[in-house]
């Protein structure tokens, strides 16, 4: 009898493992659903709960902190987030992950040296390619902003060339050799940026008519500068056409945001042509 009782007693046991383990798989699958999607509000009414009345492991719970502070961001509390981030150790899961984000907290709050060496911190660990190219990113467009010319120039230059930060890359470059009066290295820079036709980085072909204003090339940056108006026009109407067939609020507000940059492009590539009928 005892030892059916045992036997029992260990099922018992087993079987709420499992029950608990079950739960807190499904809480954790749901989170991370919401982080796919975006849903800041829903993820900060969820997480009190599920850190108070679940048992999670060191894995799932550093998981869970990880999500908090990106939370707290998500709501412009930088300071919040910053101590969960500093909270992290080398050893811990997500450590990589949640100091990339202290570096990014750190530059909205505008300690830029601490998001230097933050990221630094983390370019000295073993990372994939990606997350490097990402890093190098961060820090070479805060050396930028910050007027570190040559060091952003440089750390621009260690993204890889498949990387699709690339495009990150060469709009840095050419804007630090504008800055440091290398127009032959901005031009290289900015066509390179121009052939690849980002949407999300579209100022190429303004940029190089710029160059060439800057260099004093007259007639190349008037020929430059009309073909960047055509090009913003162009777009602009395919945006336009786009719009009409969208419903999603989500898109219609990307397709909006997209058009008001173009449209500051074409108004810089419209003033800087007339520049260049007054001067000829």
């Amino acid at each position: 009898m005892i030892s059916t009782l045992i036997t029992t007693a260990f099922l018992t046991s087993a079987a709420t493992s499992i029950a608990v383990a079950n739960d807190i798989s499904h809480a954790m699958t749901h989170v991370e659903e919401l982080v796919n999607k975006g849903q800041w509000q829903a993820i900060h009414n969820t997480l009190p709960d599920l850190l108070r009345n679940y048992r999670t492991n060191d894995a799932q719970c550093h998981y869970l902190l990880l999500i908090q502070a990106l939370t707290w961001q998500q709501q412009g509390k930088h300071r919040e987030a910053i101590k969960i981030y500093q909270s992290f150790r080398p050893k811990d899961s997500h450590y990589t992950e949640a100091r990339t984000n202290l570096a990014i907290a750190y530059l909205r709050q505008g300690w830029w040296s601490d998001a230097h060496r933050e990221i630094q911190t983390v370019l000295g660990r073993p990372l994939n390619a990606e997350h490097q190219n990402r890093l190098r990113m961060m820090l070479g467009l805060s050396q930028l902003q910050q007027g570190f010319y040559r060091d952003a120039r440089q750390t621009f230059g260690l993204i890889d060339l498949h990387s699709r930060y690339v495009g990150h890359a060469w709009r840095g470059i050419g804007l630090c050799a504008l800055h440091t009066a290398d127009y032959t290295g901005a031009l290289n820079a900015f066509q390179r940026l121009k052939a690849m036709d980002l949407a999300s980085l579209p100022d190429g072909p303004f940029m190089v008519a710029f160059t060439f204003d800057h260099m004093n090339q007259l007639t190349l940056a008037r020929l430059n500068y009309e073909e960047a108006l055509l090009h913003y026009q162009t777009r602009i109407q395919q945006l336009e056409t786009q719009l009409t067939a969208m419903e999603s609020p989500e898109s219609r507000r990307e397709i909006f945001r997209q058009k008001e940059q173009l449209g500051a492009l074409l108004r810089q590539s419209q003033y800087g042509l007339a520049t260049i009928y007054d001067r000829q």
